[in-house]
């Protein structure tokens, strides 16, 4: 299997799907309605806390696959362990169905504000949220079992196909059928038993196993043995969630439904910060611990602290232009004046709490490096404990704005208190140099120049759409090289570039 191949099958499918969400996600606003899009908003967090579910089952599954097939005859005895992975798997889909649909009328009772939709809507709505959420749980045992066995070009193209169909063909349904958001959910439903027949079809051909042949059931002595491994991912996934998605719980019990699809919107673009950074974390992670491994000490530390200025310089110029430009952000990817007006003050602060999320998150890759996660065990839990009273004392009374203020000083508290017994702990001495040198002048310069920025430019939504995304690439842009002139790295970085081209051209 070609790494290369796959590193980039990954990247196009990862592109896509992102791209897809960008472009269809305001369409879906436009014909839906606020509060119809509040329902789809509402299935995605619900989506993501039915993740909790999964009990670090599939990442396990993934690597399980990769043991059994550099063994020799390691496949052999391997459907033992994938049919106790699908019996689980069928039981936690079925209680989630289940389950969700006794509690589903009660949801629309008495957790979900809607001032247009009936309620009998709204619980048919739901019921088929638990039933297409469970399905895609189940979906992803054997997404992760192609992962593990390296068939991810394969994935990839499935991927896109899958998406293509779950939210293109959603739209085409909303603008040639009809736009009752039933219709959604019902089709949500049919694409994600498609989802499960294809991708099972796949991983079972891979394996070159009959899955006739197989038993239901839990073969013991195979879960025992992997059991470790399962709870402890299990356990960092589901704090991380918690930490993640306990606003968004929160507030789609707070908000009406219309407020909550704005949110929603609010949400996606401030995740952005995150995604835009993750590249990054996953190139250091695996250098890093290989040099460590190594005794490069010194060298892991370098390529850590050139990549928290890097991260700095990209988190924090998305999270600043975000923030403080963004009901023009809004405005022109939604063409909704009401939800860039409702949302501005938000995103603001969603924003900026999410850049320090982003800077934050070099705790974890240290200790990840070091193979110590005591430390992030502890922390996270501290972490999770004391944000959720905070954030739900803040979002019942301050709605929103409240929340995104309260995510926004609880990550600079996080940052400012916790980063630095992280870095005594495993490289005492590391913390005032990372923090002084390395991220403070990106950010004291960041926020100057934002400043003036804001100051100098307002953005009027009755210039168009198009002409608020040019200013918005050019403000984004300037934001963006002044941050990178301030940080040593990159400009270190650019003399040696053009040092070497003098050499070349003998200037």
């Amino acid at each position: 299997m070609s790494l290369k191949r796959n590193t980039i099958a990954n990247y196009i499918g990862q592109g896509y799907t992102a791209l897809v969400g960008i472009v269809v996600m305001p369409l879906y606003l436009k014909y839906l309605g606020a509060e119809a899009f509040g329902l789809v908003g509402f299935f995605v967090l619900l989506q993501a806390w039915l993740n909790l579910l999964d009990f670090g089952l599939s990442p396990t599954l993934a690597r399980q696959v990769a043991v059994a097939r550099g063994l020799r005859n390691g496949l052999k005895d391997f459907g033992k362990l994938l049919r106790s992975f699908e019996t689980i798997f069928l039981l936690v889909a079925t209680t989630i169905g289940v389950s969700v649909f006794l509690s589903s009328s009660w949801i629309a009772d008495e957790w979900i504000d809607s001032r247009s939709i009936p309620k009998e809507t709204i619980a048919f709505c739901v019921a088929l949220m638990g039933v297409s959420g469970g399905l895609r749980l189940f979906a992803s045992l054997y997404r992760s079992g192609l992962t593990g066995s390296e068939d991810q070009v394969w994935l990839n193209i499935a991927n896109i196909a899958i998406v293509s169909m779950r939210f293109i063909g959603a739209f085409l349904l909303m603008r040639f059928v009809s736009t009752e958001v039933r219709i959604f959910f019902e089709y949500q439903v049919i694409i994600g038993v498609a989802e499960i027949i294809v991708l099972a079809a796949r991983f079972y051909k891979n394996l070159a196993i009959n899955p006739v042949h197989l038993a239901l059931g839990i073969h013991w002595p195979s879960m025992r043995a992997i059991a470790p491994f399962a709870s402890g991912i299990a356990y960092s996934a589901a704090i991380w969630i918690t930490i993640t998605q306990v606003d968004k719980i929160i507030l789609s019990g707070v908000l009406p439904l219309d407020e909550f699809g704005y949110f929603s919107i609010v949400s996606l673009i401030a995740g952005g910060i995150m995604v835009a950074t993750a590249p990054i974390a996953q190139a250091i992670m695996p250098r890093m611990t290989n040099l460590l491994v190594q005794g490069e000490k010194n060298k892991a530390l370098q390529i850590y602290r050139n990549a928290s200025q890097l991260v700095t310089v990209i988190a924090f110029s998305i999270a600043l232009i975000t923030g403080f430009f963004a009901d023009a952000l809004i405005y022109a990817w939604t063409g909704d004046g009401v939800a860039a007006e409702w949302g501005g003050d938000v995103l603001l602060w969603f924003a900026l709490g999410n850049g320090v999320l982003a800077l934050s998150a070099f705790q974890y890759y240290l200790q990840n490096s070091f193979g110590q996660l005591r430390l992030h065990v502890v922390g996270s839990t501290i972490s999770a404990i004391c944000q959720v009273p905070i954030i739900y004392y803040a979002a019942t009374r301050y709605g929103a704005v409240g929340a995104g203020i309260a995510w926004f000083g609880i990550r600079v508290v996080w940052l400012m208190g916790w980063m630095p017994i992280v870095h005594r702990t495993l490289v005492p001495g590391l913390h005032f140099n990372w923090f002084v040198k390395d991220v403070l002048p990106v950010v004291l310069v960041s926020a100057v120049s934002i400043a003036v920025l804001n100051g100098l430019v307002r953005i009027d939504l009755a210039t168009g759409r198009m002409a608020i995304i040019g200013y918005l690439i050019l403000l984004g842009s300037t934001q963006l090289l002044v941050a990178a002139i301030s940080s040593n790295f990159i400009r270190s970085r650019i003399s040696q570039y053009v040092y070497r081209e003098r050499r070349v051209f003998k200037i």
